[in-house]
């Protein structure tokens, strides 16, 4: 006879085996909205942490890069990928040295990424007049406003512009999960009891 997990008794409610599936989820939510809350909180903070966790991101893979490099020497591209790895290394240490210059970078950055896709945004919109387009335009118009605001306000703008979007982005992440657990449960409840 085999061993199914039908014949295993653990001990388990059903109810309890489905809590399982959508809590995780939810508490894992639950903490990124907390998380994005203090982000927003202390936003300074917040900005300066994200330049450094870039700046050390950038020398890891800068590593990672240079050994896969001595791994394919012979059979790949040796020099693109040394090459790549000692520049994600150089700009990485660069980052660290100095956060504040690496702030102002990311913060002028982050502007004319704002303006430039608000305005491709808005300009497609308004040509195409597909379904919906006025969402799209309205979002485009707030994206280029805000690219124009954080850049007009350089170099003030760079203690609080980085942090305020990863602060609502970890949020907005965290909001999103949690509505996801909590539509897992809806659909498990339905399909229990239907």
């Amino acid at each position: 006879m085999a061993i199914t997990s039908s014949n295993i008794d653990t001990g388990k409610t059903p109810q309890r085996n489905m809590s399982g599936l959508w809590g995780g989820p939810f508490v894992m939510g639950l903490l990124l909205s907390l998380l994005g809350i203090v982000a927003l909180g202390a936003v300074v903070i917040t900005s300066v942490a994200s330049v450094v966790f870039f700046g050390s991101m950038l020398v890891v893979a800068g590593v990672f890069e240079i050994v896969h490099a001595f791994r394919v020497r012979k059979t790949g591209p040796f020099l693109m990928f040394l090459l790549g790895g000692v520049l994600s290394i150089v700009v990485g240490a660069m980052v660290l040295a100095r956060p504040g210059s690496g702030l102002v970078a990311m913060t002028l950055l982050l502007a004319g990424y704002f303006f430039a896709s608000g305005l491709f945004r808005g300009i497609t919109s308004i040509v195409d007049r597909y379904a919906g387009w006025g969402w799209d335009f309205a979002y485009g118009i707030v994206s280029v406003v805000l690219g124009v605001i954080i850049s007009s306000q350089m170099p003030t703008s760079t203690l609080w512009a980085l942090g305020l979007v990863v602060g609502v982005e970890i949020l907005s992440r965290g909001i999103s999960i949690m509505a996801g657990a909590l539509a897992v449960r809806g659909a498990m409840q339905r399909l229990a009891h239907p």
